[in-house]
C-alpha cells in the first residue's frame, strides 16, 4: 500500500487516495454531515487496525476546491482517543450556500504515517436524518433486513416519510459500451409509510431501496439499501449469477442461473470455464472476495458490484492510484497500464454515486483481463 505523506499545504488532487479501497489500511475515517436546522453537524468515526495506537491527531480543514493547497482551519488540532480500535466525535458549522470540501488530516505520531479523508459539503442533497441501532449511529449505505432501527430526523419533530423502491436496478454495461443505463432523477415509489422521530422500523419484509424525507418535495433526505444477511457477503449459489456476468458468456451465465442451489450443476459450469479443480476453487475464492469488497466499498442505491466502480474493482482489482479532481475520481493501474475516470452523478437517492466515462479503447484490456480470470491466472 502507498500511504500519502500529507503536508500542511498539499492539495487534495495531488494525493494518491488508493488507501480508501484497502480493507487492510491502518486507518479508516468516516464522517457524515447531517443538516439540523440552519447548521450542519458532522459525526465522525475513526477506526484503526493498529492495536498499539491509543490516539490519532486530526486536523479539520475547509477547502473551496480540490486544488486549493492551504485550507481554512475549522477546528484546532484534535487528539482522537481510541477505545477498542475506535474513536468518534462531532462538530457543528453553518449550512453552506455553495459546495465546499471538508478535509480531515489524520496523523499517527508514533509511526509518522499520514492520511487525508474528504467529503464534499453540498448545498443540495443535504442529509437530514439517520438511523440508530443499539445506541450507535448507522452510516453504512446498506441495512440488515432482519434488524430494527431507531429513526432520527433533523430535530424539527416532523414526521419522516419513507418511500420504498423494489426496482432491481440493472447490471452495468462493460466499460467500452456505447450506451449505458442512466438512473431517472425521480423514481415512483412502490409503497410508502411514515413514522415519527424516535420510532423504530424493521425488521424489513422487502429488500430494496428506502428513501426517508421530512418533505417529499425537497432534495433533503437520506437513503439506504435493505439486504438480507450476510450482505455484503453472499452465501447462496443463486446470488452468484449476477456478479459472474462480467466473466462468463451469456450461455454460461444462463446455466448458472438454471443451476439454482444445485451445487453439482453450479460446480460443473465453473469447472468447464477453468478446466481444473484447483483453478476453479481459486477462481471462486478470489472473485467472491472481491464481490464482498465491492459491496462494502461501493453500495449506493444498488448493490456495490452493480455500480461502475464496483464492476471495475471486480475485474481489475484495487487501483494502484486514485486521484480526485473535483467531480471526478480517476483510477490508474500499472498492469494493464490503464486509467478509468468516474464522474459524480449524485442524487437524493445517493449523493456519492459515480458513473464511468466509457470508451472503446478499454475493449482489449477488458477481454484480456477477463480471460485471465477464466484461466485463474490473475
Amino acid at each position: 500500500m502507498i500511504v500519502a505523506v500529507v503536508g500542511k499545504t498539499q492539495s487534495l488532487n495531488s494525493i494518491n487516495f488508493n488507501y480508501l479501497y484497502n480493507l487492510q489500511a491502518e486507518v479508516e475515517v468516516q464522517f457524515h454531515p447531517v443538516k439540523q436546522g440552519d447548521s450542519i453537524v458532522v459525526f465522525y468515526t475513526l477506526k484503526s487496525t493498529n492495536a498499539t495506537a491509543t490516539s490519532y491527531i486530526v486536523q479539520w480543514e475547509k477547502k473551496d476546491s480540490y486544488s486549493q493547497r492551504q485550507g481554512g482551519l475549522l477546528l484546532p488540532r484534535d487528539s482522537v482517543v481510541m477505545v477498542n480500535g475506535k474513536g468518534e466525535g462531532k462538530f457543528v458549522f453553518p449550512k453552506p450556500l455553495k459546495p465546499w470540501v471538508l478535509a480531515a488530516k489524520v496523523a499517527n505520531q508514533a509511526n509518522t504515517k499520514r492520511w487525508v479523508y474528504f467529503k464534499q459539503i453540498e448545498a443540495h442533497y443535504p442529509v437530514n436524518g439517520y438511523l440508530e441501532k443499539g445506541g450507535e449511529k448507522q452510516w453504512l449505505p446498506y441495512r440488515s433486513a432482519s434488524s430494527r432501527y431507531l429513526v432520527r430526523g433533523s430535530g424539527s419533530g416532523k414526521p419522516i416519510h419513507f418511500s420504498y423502491y423494489k426496482d432491481n436496478f440493472p447490471t452495468p454495461s462493460p466499460p467500452f459500451a456505447e450506451k449505458e443505463f442512466k438512473m431517472d432523477r425521480f423514481l415512483f415509489p412502490d409503497s410508502t409509510f411514515s413514522v415519527v422521530p424516535g420510532q423504530e422500523i424493521g425488521p424489513f419484509s422487502l429488500e430494496g431501496l428506502y428513501l426517508a424525507q421530512e418533505d417529499t418535495l425537497s432534495s433533503d433526505g437520506f437513503s439506504f439499501l435493505v439486504k438480507k444477511d450476510p450482505y455484503p457477503k453472499y452465501n447462496k449459489l443463486s446470488d452468484l449469477k449476477g456478479p459472474l456476468l462480467f466473466v462468463t458468456t451469456r450461455e454460461e451465465n444462463d446455466q448458472i442461473g438454471a443451476a439454482g442451489e444445485d451445487k453439482v450443476k453450479f460446480d460443473k459450469v465453473i469447472l468447464d470455464i477453468t478446466n481444473d479443480k484447483e483453478r476453479a476453487k481459486n477462481f471462486m475464492r478470489n472473485y467472491f472476495r472481491r464481490v464482498e469488497f465491492a459491496n462494502q466499498f461501493f453500495t449506493s442505491y444498488k448493490e456495490g458490484w452493480k455500480t461502475d466502480r464496483g464492476m471495475i474493482f471486480l475485474v481489475f482489482g484495487a487501483p494502484d492510484e486514485v486521484m480526485v479532481t473535483g467531480q471526478q475520481e480517476i483510477w490508474a493501474y500499472k498492469n494493464p497500464r490503464q486509467q478509468f475516470a468516474f464522474t459524480k452523478a449524485g442524487s437524493v437517492y445517493h449523493p456519492d454515486h459515480y458513473v464511468l466515462v466509457r470508451d472503446k479503447q478499454y475493449t482489449e484490456d477488458w477481454y484480456l483481463t477477463v480471460d485471465l480470470w477464466r484461466k485463474s491466472r490473475f
